[in-house]
């Protein structure tokens, strides 16, 4: 079975987004000089999605204007206009006799950059009511949340938290994999919501729900705020800026440089300054590339203030005798860039605004972005030096050179994300990158 169909939803008004939108329905809305739908529809195709239906309410002839004289990529689009709102479900009835047998629902204000083969696969693999994209929630104290067994099938839908209890932060991310079975489940007669009606009734009554996560690089972001509009401006900018980058590498000028295991001793959390050890031979590395020119930049994942472990004015006391030890021996960090959040909810420790997901937790490229911003940086003069696959992966989202240093044992490990370029040490990197004046090439 393979899903060729894709139904996405139009009918948002965006009366949230106040002048953003004017005249426009939300899935309309131009960004980086195209609408929405453009976005959503390229993302899809490259998974193998030829078909569009695009269910169209609020201002539709708008969409049906344009996409009759364009098309984004190779494919079919038909847009179909609602007579009458009927809800995310109830959407569907107007187009049930042109589905095909399962088919993929998205929806037209939530911007999507993930390769959906993966969804589509678990899917075709069961063969359930549904395949429901899930993905840790950056708001997850008032997102509705998703509870799945450990064979990934839905058990539970939690629109309300029960006191007292732990939840997971697993969230519906508004895309799905449907049988045309679920048009037995939406009513004639009344709007109806998938998340709010069908698939908790649905689930109910004995039908399988299946949930598969949303890949650590992709990016799903609902644009029904001016601020997450605003979120998915900057991806879009930070995007463009790694593809140029990865296309025009220049002589290197900055390394970018994880912290525990490439500066310092990973040997369990760092709570407290007289923890932090340096590596051998890191401290040399940095004043080789500071001689040398090189601006040196630590990004770095520290969870242990999300987990309540140390404070946020702690940590600066830990990077201050950081920052100490390397000047002791004649080199320089030009910044410390830091994530303090961890994604997980379960644990019921810690500070709860920061247990959520981000864009800053490595392998996401955040750090390095906000760095390039804040520090004036080129990102194709940098290079991304690490000991996990996490900072490969992250350098490469951001468009620069990836290193991976430590033992063999330790870099075998990491290998999931193949780097440029693998060292045993930062010293062997430093030695080599102030010699050659590149790395990863």
């Amino acid at each position: 079975m393979s899903v060729h169909q894709a139904v996405i939803l139009c009918g948002g008004e965006g009366t949230r987004l106040g002048e953003r939108v004017r005249d426009l329905p939300k899935p309309m809305i131009p960004l980086a000089g195209r609408p929405v739908l453009d976005h959503i529809i390229e993302a899809l195709a490259a998974a193998g999605i030829r078909r569009f239906i695009l269910a169209a309410g609020y201002q539709g002839d708008v969409v049906a204007r344009y996409y009759a004289h364009t098309r984004p990529v190779d494919c079919l689009i038909e847009v179909v206009r609602e007579p009458e709102a009927r809800g995310t479900a109830g959407a569907l009835r107007w187009s049930a006799d042109r589905l095909d047998e399962d088919f993929l629902i998205a929806y037209g204000d939530v911007f999507l950059d993930f390769d959906a083969r993966g969804l589509l696969a678990a899917h075709a693999a069961r063969r359930p009511l549904g395949t429901l994209l899930v993905r840790a929630s950056d708001h997850p104290w008032d997102s509705h949340l998703v509870v799945a067994d450990a064979a990934g099938r839905v058990v539970e839908f939690v629109a309300r938290r029960e006191p007292g209890r732990l939840y997971r932060n697993v969230a519906n991310a508004a895309v799905y994999v449907l049988s045309r079975r679920v048009l037995d489940w939406i009513p004639v007669d009344r709007p109806a919501d998938f998340g709010a009606d069908i698939f908790p009734a649905a689930l109910a009554a004995g039908e399988v729900l299946g949930a598969h996560p949303l890949e650590e690089e992709g990016f799903v972001q609902d644009m029904g705020t001016p601020e997450r509009l605003a979120a998915v401006e900057e991806y879009l900018a930070d995007r463009a800026l790694a593809a140029a980058a990865r296309r025009h590498p220049r002589p290197l000028a900055t390394v970018f440089l994880d912290r525990d295991g490439v500066l310092t001793v990973d040997a369990g959390p760092v709570d407290r300054p007289e923890k932090l050890v340096l590596l051998p031979g890191a401290g040399e590395a940095l004043a080789l590339l500071r001689r040398a020119g090189l601006r040196c930049v630590v990004v770095t994942n520290q969870p242990v203030v999300a987990r309540g472990l140390c404070s946020a004015a702690t940590l600066e006391a830990i990077h201050d005798r950081l920052r100490a030890e390397v000047a002791a021996v004649g080199g320089r960090i030009d910044g410390i860039y830091v994530c303090p959040h961890h994604p997980e909810t379960h644990h019921g420790e810690g500070v709860p605004a920061l247990r959520r997901a981000c864009r800053c937790r490595k392998p996401a490229p955040g750090l390095l972005f906000r760095a390039r911003r804040e520090l004036g940086l080129d990102l194709a003069a940098c290079v991304m030096v690490g000991d996990r696959a996490a900072d490969v992966r992250a350098g490469r989202a951001a468009g620069v050179r990836t290193v991976l240093v430590g033992g063999p044992e330790q870099r075998d490990a990491a290998r999931a994300a193949p780097a440029d370029a693998e060292f045993d040490s930062l010293l062997a990197f430093a030695r080599a990158a102030v010699k050659t004046g590149v790395a990863g090439q």
